[in-house]
């Protein structure tokens, strides 16, 4: 699998497509594949960077809380494409990060040491208070075809809707039952 993901980046990058195929993630999913979960604020793109036929932006991000990984008052997280020298790259997918915005984020960094939101959209949560003033998560359901890992058959994705102390509880809870 290692090989083929820098030829279907690489055959993304060329081809533009309507739609991109993903692994759908459960919750306990991605807190045991992340290298850190965090709840932070959006400051700004940083910056924006080729490597070979991809383009990167780059985001500065302010972590409020974490329940996994590096302690760290910033983090910067990678979404692929973006524009540079004129070009612009698009990815079906890819979340969409708004600066000041709030997030919790279910963060993967790989051999690259670009630190991504794992599952693209899936490992995205939008933080905001309800009317009553609740801290609430949610995520849309992913438009992308997913696949489950288990059968290889589309699945459909589902919206999230949760408070904040919820997700927080299922994050401990995973996290607890991955260490026995």
């Amino acid at each position: 699998m290692r090989r083929l993901l820098p030829v279907l980046i690489l055959t993304l990058a060329a081809f533009p497509s309507p739609a991109a195929t993903l692994e759908k993630l459960t919750l306990d999913d991605m807190v045991e594949k992340s290298t850190a979960i965090v709840r932070g604020k959006v400051l700004g793109m940083a910056r924006v960077t080729q490597s070979g036929p991809l383009i990167y932006t780059h985001w500065k991000v302010q972590v409020g809380e974490r329940w996994k990984g590096p302690v760290a008052g910033e983090v910067e997280v990678v979404t692929p494409g973006g524009v540079l020298g004129g070009m612009r790259q698009v990815f079906p997918g890819v979340p969409a990060l708004e600066a000041g915005s709030e997030y919790v984020m279910f963060l993967w960094t790989g051999k690259s040491n670009r630190t991504h939101v794992i599952g693209l959209s899936q490992g995205l949560f939008d933080l905001k208070a309800d009317a009553a003033g609740n801290p609430m998560v949610s995520r849309t359901a992913s438009a992308e075809v997913m696949l489950d890992p288990k059968t290889g058959r589309e699945v459909g994705d589902e919206a999230v809707r949760m408070r904040l102390s919820e997700l927080d509880g299922r994050i401990r809870r995973a996290m607890a039952a991955a260490v026995r």
